[in-house]
């Protein structure tokens, strides 16, 4: 599942910059060119995290900054702004700001700190999740790696266990899992053909740990972990 980023920054060049650099496979960008338009947004859509710059048209990046407190406590916000006083980065913390970054910045630098923070919410939020630090995706390779010792799978099989890890907490129904697979044209699978694969699955992850990673929840589907 991809992470949501709300980029509220009234200069197009710098979202350009910022957006160019974020992997479309990881994030789920969107475009706020005004503080009001930003606000607008929080209330219908769901974001995990915001660049928030603080000179904006109609509202002001720090008025922005404390509703998006006010609102929901989980979203990340980093600010981005020209401005480099000591007293602006304390109103900034003061108001729920995550992190303050300085213009003119380094994309790179900007990208590393969302990864960082998304991270870290997810380690706090999951602190039971210890599988997780034994699994490794390689994207290129289309591969997954437990213990660092490569878990061969099939194409589809890839695909489900990709969706579970990618979707931790979050239960899949065969069916649910049947329309993916035939979503990506991997062929139509019945709901027989997806407990298979869970079989075969599992029987593979077995062959390299001794942790139950994938949890059968009654009657309702599959997930990487039970809440």
């Amino acid at each position: 599942m991809k992470h949501k980023i709300l980029i509220v920054e009234d200069e197009p060049d710098i979202v350009n910059l910022i957006s160019n650099r974020l992997d479309k496979e990881k994030y789920d960008v969107t475009v706020a060119l005004t503080g009001d338009k930003a606000l607008l947004l929080v209330q219908t859509q769901k974001f995990d995290l915001v660049s928030l710059d603080l000179m904006l048209p109609e509202v002001d990046g720090l008025t922005v900054c404390q509703e998006l407190r006010k609102k929901n406590k989980k979203i990340l916000v980093i600010i981005l702004s020209a401005l480099d006083l000591t007293q602006t980065k304390e109103k900034a913390y003061k108001l729920g700001a995550d992190d303050y970054i300085t213009k003119p910045f380094s994309p790179k630098l900007l990208v590393l700190k969302i990864e960082s923070l998304l991270q870290r919410r997810f380690e706090l939020l999951n602190p039971d999740m210890q599988f997780q630090k034994f699994i490794q995706q390689s994207k290129d390779l289309q591969k997954f790696f437990i213990d660092k010792k490569d878990l061969a799978l099939t194409p589809s099989e890839y695909l489900i266990f990709e969706t579970l890890f990618n979707n931790p907490k979050k239960v899949f129904s065969k069916d649910t899992l049947s329309q993916i697979l035939y979503n990506e044209d991997l062929g139509n699978i019945d709901k027989d053909g997806i407990r298979t694969h869970i079989y075969t699955l599992r029987k593979k992850i077995a062959d390299l740990t001794d942790v139950e990673i994938i949890k059968t929840i009654r009657g309702t589907g599959f997930t990487l972990y039970e809440n």
